[in-house]
Formats: C-alpha cells, sequence, structure tokens
C-alpha cells in the first residue's frame, strides 16, 4: 500500500505492457495538430543532435496515475499517452501483424468504442463522433510529418521508444483522484518542478535505512519546513524583495532553482521546463554514492534562510531588492555574497555593483558629488527615461539608508505591483489634453480641488486669489455641461495654468530636478494637472495611508526647497534645490557615509 506520492521516470518501453484506465470524469482527445507535430519536432530535434551522450533523454510532462487493481487509472496525461500511442501505432503499421510491437493499451470508462478505435483508425468512421475525429486527425498528422523522414524512421523509433521518458507520478492509496484531476485541469495548473521536488524528497526510499520512526519523523520535518518556506514566500513584501514577476503559486521554484544551479545538469536539455526537477532527480538517484537527502534538502534551506537574512538585513534589504529591481539575477547575488569573507564586505560590494551599474565606465574610488552632479545633468526625460527611473528609485533608496534611528523600510512589492514610473512634477503646458474625455476629466479635478477647502492653501485664500479660484471654478463647471470645441478648452487650459502655474509656458524643463516617481492610476487621472492638484492628490493618498515613496512625499511638501514661500508653485529654484538633494543623497550612499545598519 502506497502511503506518499511516489515520482520516477519511465521510458517508452516501460510502458508497453500496461494498461490504462480512463475515468468518466475525462474528457476525450482533443489535441490539435499543432500540438502533435510539437511534439514530434522536439523528438526529432534530440534525435538529430550532432553532440550526444548517452545520459541524455528528452523528458515529457508528467503522467498522473493511481493503482486500480491491475491496471493504472490515468488522472493526467491522456492526451499526451494517446499521441504516443499514435505514434508508435504509425511504427508497428511498417510490419505484419505478427511482427508488431505490444503496445500499452487505454481503456475508457464511458467511450468504449474508443479503445477499438486506437488500433483500427477506420477512416470511414472518423466522423461517427468527435473523438474519432480527433484521433483520426492526429494520425493523418503523425503520416504526413513522417513522409519525408522515411530514412529516419528507425532511428526516430529508437530514440522515442528509450530516449523518451515520461515522469511517472503516482498517487498514493489515500488521494482522492477526483479532487487531484480538479486540481490539475480545472484550473489548467500542471504538476511543476515544485510539487514534482517535493514528491521527490519525500519518497519512502530514500529514508529506507534509518527505522520506521526515524524515518516518519525526517519526512515530516521536511514536509513541515517546505511549507513555511511556501507560506514565507505568499507573503507579497518578501516576495517582490527577491523577485519581479508576479506569481501567485508555487514560489518555491524560485528556492529551488537556486539550490539547483550547483547541481549537475548533464544529459538535460538547457530549455526543458523540468530542468529543476530533473536535476534533483539526478543527484538524489546518484548510484556513485549513497545520498543523503536530509543533507539535500538542508541545502535547499540554507538557500531561503541566506535570503531571509538579507531581508532581515536593513541595509541588504535594500541594496540587494534594487538591484533584484534593475534585473540583476539573484544568482548572481549569491555568487557574490560567496566570494566575500564578511557581511560588511558583502555590503560594500552590493554598493559597488549599484555604482557601476548607476554609472557605466566610472569608478567608485573617483566617487564624488562634482562626479554625480556632471552625470544627473546630463539626463533628459526625454532621451534618459529608463535611467531616471533608476536614478529617482535609488534616491528613495539612499534616503532611507540614511537615516540609521527609523525602521522605514522601501516597499518593493506596492512599488512593483501598482507600477510608479517617472513624471514631471511641474506639468509641460504643451502637453494639453487633446482627447474630449481627458480635457473633461482635467477640468473635474480643478473644480474638485477647487471644491475641497481642505486643500486651499493659505496663500489661495487671499480676496484677489480667491475670487478668482472661484470664478474659474464656475466657468470649468459650466463649460463641462456643454458640448465645448478645442477652442474654448485651450482658453480655459491657458487662464488656470497663468493661475497656477505662471510662466508654465516657459521651456520645458526636462531634467531630473523637475522629474519624480508617480503610480501610473494617479499618472493617468492627473498627468496634465498642475502642481497644487498633484500635491493635493499625494497628500491624500499619504493620509489613506496609501503608499508613497518617501521622495515623491517630500517633494509635492516641498521639504528639498531652500525657500519655502509659494508652497503653490513649482519652479526652477526648486527642481534645482531637488536635484542637489539627489546628489547628497547619492553620494552618501556610495562614499559610505549614507548607509547605516
Amino acid at each position: 500500500m502506497l502511503d506518499h506520492n511516489e515520482l520516477t521516470l519511465k521510458t517508452i518501453n516501460d510502458l508497453l505492457t500496461m494498461s490504462f484506465f480512463i475515468p468518466a470524469y475525462q474528457r476525450g482527445y482533443r489535441w490539435s495538430a499543432r500540438q502533435v507535430i510539437e511534439l514530434l519536432e522536439d523528438v526529432y530535434e534530440f534525435c538529430d543532435r550532432k553532440i550526444k551522450v548517452d545520459e541524455d533523454f528528452y523528458c515529457l510532462q508528467p503522467v498522473v496515475v493511481k493503482q486500480r487493481g491491475e491496471q493504472w487509472e490515468l488522472v493526467d496525461g491522456q492526451q499526451r499517452l494517446t499521441t504516443i500511442l499514435l505514434i508508435l501505432g504509425y511504427f508497428n503499421s511498417r510490419f505484419a501483424e505478427d511482427f508488431r510491437k505490444q503496445l500499452y493499451t487505454l481503456e475508457y470508462e464511458t467511450r468504449p468504442e474508443s479503445r477499438e478505435y486506437l488500433v483500427s483508425l477506420d477512416e470511414n468512421k472518423r466522423d461517427q463522433n468527435i473523438d474519432f475525429h480527433f484521433i483520426f486527425e492526429a494520425y493523418s498528422n503523425i503520416r504526413a510529418w513522417f513522409k519525408d523522414k522515411v530514412h529516419r524512421i528507425n532511428d526516430i523509433e529508437s530514440v522515442f521508444l528509450n530516449k523518451v521518458k515520461i515522469i511517472w507520478y503516482q498517487l498514493a492509496e489515500a488521494e482522492n483522484v477526483t479532487d487531484v484531476f480538479t486540481r490539475l485541469n480545472m484550473g489548467k495548473i500542471p504538476l511543476v518542478n515544485a510539487e514534482l521536488v517535493k514528491a521527490l524528497f519525500l519518497k519512502s526510499s530514500n529514508f529506507s535505512s534509518a527505522g520506521q520512526t526515524v524515518r516518519y519523523l525526517q519526512q515530516l520535518n521536511i514536509a513541515q519546513e517546505w511549507d513555511a518556506i511556501e507560506k514565507r514566500l505568499q507573503d507579497d513584501a518578501f516576495w517582490y524583495f527577491v523577485s519581479n514577476q508576479p506569481i501567485a503559486s508555487n514560489r518555491i521554484e524560485f528556492v529551488l532553482a537556486l539550490a539547483a544551479r550547483k547541481l549537475s545538469s548533464e544529459g538535460i536539455l538547457e530549455h526543458d521546463k523540468l530542468k529543476v526537477f530533473l536535476q534533483f532527480n539526478k543527484q538524489l538517484q546518484n548510484n556513485d554514492n549513497e545520498v543523503d537527502v536530509v543533507k539535500e534538502w538542508l541545502k535547499i534551506k540554507q538557500c531561503f534562510m541566506t535570503l531571509e537574512e538579507w531581508f532581515n538585513d536593513k541595509a541588504l534589504f535594500h541594496l540587494v531588492g534594487y538591484l533584484v529591481s534593475q534585473k540583476v539575477a539573484v544568482e548572481t547575488i549569491f555568487d557574490l555574497s560567496e566570494t566575500c569573507k564578511s557581511k560588511y564586505a558583502f555590503r560594500q560590494n552590493l554598493i559597488e555593483q549599484i555604482f557601476v551599474k548607476t554609472f557605466a565606465n566610472k569608478n567608485l574610488n573617483d566617487v564624488s558629488k562634482a562626479l554625480i552632479e556632471a552625470e544627473l545633468s546630463e539626463l533628459n526625460y526625454e532621451t534618459d527615461a529608463k535611467k531616471i527611473r533608476s536614478i529617482l528609485l535609488l534616491f528613495n533608496i539612499a534616503s532611507l539608508l540614511a537615516n540609521p534611528i527609523t525602521n522605514s523600510r522601501f516597499q518593493f512589492n506596492k512599488y512593483k505591483q501598482d507600477n510608479w514610473d517617472i513624471e514631471h512634477i511641474r506639468s509641460v503646458a504643451s502637453d494639453m489634453p487633446r482627447d474630449k474625455n481627458k480635457q473633461i476629466k482635467w477640468l473635474e479635478n480643478v473644480v474638485d480641488y477647487i471644491s475641497d477647502v481642505n486643500t486651499i492653501h493659505i496663500e489661495e485664500r487671499s480676496t484677489g486669489n480667491s475670487e478668482t479660484s472661484h470664478a474659474i471654478k464656475k466657468d470649468a463647471t459650466e463649460l463641462v455641461k456643454t458640448d465645448f470645441n478645442d477652442q474654448q478648452f485651450e482658453a480655459i487650459y491657458l487662464r488656470i495654468l497663468s493661475f497656477y502655474d505662471p510662466g508654465g509656458d516657459n521651456i520645458v524643463d526636462n531634467s531630473i530636478g523637475n522629474l519624480t516617481l508617480l503610480d501610473s492610476t494617479t499618472n493617468r487621472s492627473y498627468k496634465n494637472a498642475v502642481f497644487p492638484i498633484k500635491r493635493s492628490k499625494i497628500i491624500a493618498l499619504d493620509k489613506e495611508a496609501t503608499f508613497v515613496p518617501l521622495c515623491t512625499k517630500n517633494v509635492f511638501l516641498k521639504y528639498y526647497s531652500k525657500q519655502v514661500d509659494k508652497m503653490l508653485y513649482w519652479e526652477s529654484k526648486d527642481s534645482q534645490d531637488h536635484q542637489q538633494a539627489m546628489i547628497h543623497s547619492l553620494y552618501g550612499i556610495f562614499c559610505g557615509e549614507g548607509v547605516h545598519i
């Protein structure tokens, strides 16, 4: 009696004497011509490789089965096994009946005639039902594919029988096959590396040398630690620290891939989707040495513990998190950490990596405020948006690291999930909305701002300003109710800009000092809004405890401005002060003064 899910690799040859039962809850055969041809092409590519190693094999996706008397109940993999059976049938068709190989059988609970049709493949019956139609179409595509490969058919058959392997995933006696089928198919979630590796580590045979009680405790310990790691990785704050991908499940595969990077991949195709599983399978089945499964599991656990250590260390959290956000592979960071003799050395190496990534062809030893200022002054919104975005992010990281007291951490999960990007602090006059819906939205934003007494700054409360703002509100409200034209909108647009952004029609300031990070929702809604409206929206988000990057909030509160005499306006001197604050923060992180543990 099987008490744990077990998995092995089986060649097609290993299946030939078997009988499979396909229960009523499964639909009929439905593979398309493309899927059939892709399978044949993949095997042919494997067969035709110039460099061959005896241990090499081509691995198919898992087949999930459960013992059912003398048969195997086929829970998942019907489509693959049906296609393989058709291909084997084509190989057999070359010979007289007495010389044909025995093939495995597929028996259907609700479609018993399909078993016979897989043998006869009678063209006259192809349209009797939809299953026959798809089966015959697949077989026709197989015959057509082999038409110009007759001279290679023996080689292809040999590879198919001996070098094509399936992952044989046998369910434990206690497993409910309907539940497993539903999980795998209703959500279209195949067995992946994570589930296969878990089953591999929990195989009873891995613990055969231990007593029954010890074996049970070892299995239980691995299972519990596996679940704890998976649970931790489901925390988005942790996940988006080490990853940029919005993966919802099987996040532990990320850790498995880290641990597998040092395992042998000899005989495994580089692009194989199940490469990680095959690496661990090869390691645990090593015939030269008795592999200690508990020690192999410990290596995986240590990879995770390293990530957790980085996450819990304020400096490493921000430095590693920043590099990951810039698409530096975690494997590269792991390799770097292993070359460092201390945490301090690792931290300094990370800072150097960030410097090189930020200022190409520059040496960290030559860092100075003048160098950073020269680099930042050359950046322009029109041509350097990607680099500006990374520097604005680094500005936030540097600002948080510079404060030795606060425990505030950058929310990489919110930054990545909300899709923050760069935007002008002072809107560009030439960016007047052209679309009618956007024009209406722009006017509504102005009306909402003026209507909200909580957002009106003291500078607007003087008699003249108050009268002007209310006149603007009245005219904008009335215009929205009419079928206005572009000329009418442009007139009130320029009028609003002249009140809230005098001088806004000057040369556009595309320098980094006039740029900040805005989330995509705010950016779309208020892209062309004047400074006080953007400012009020950012303050509102912060009041609601919605994530706003520290430096974005500081910009709209004018914390970086040396003379705060006009809170409603963003002027060129404010841009210059903002840029100087960036230079100071970046210099702090690169010279070592601005990184506090």
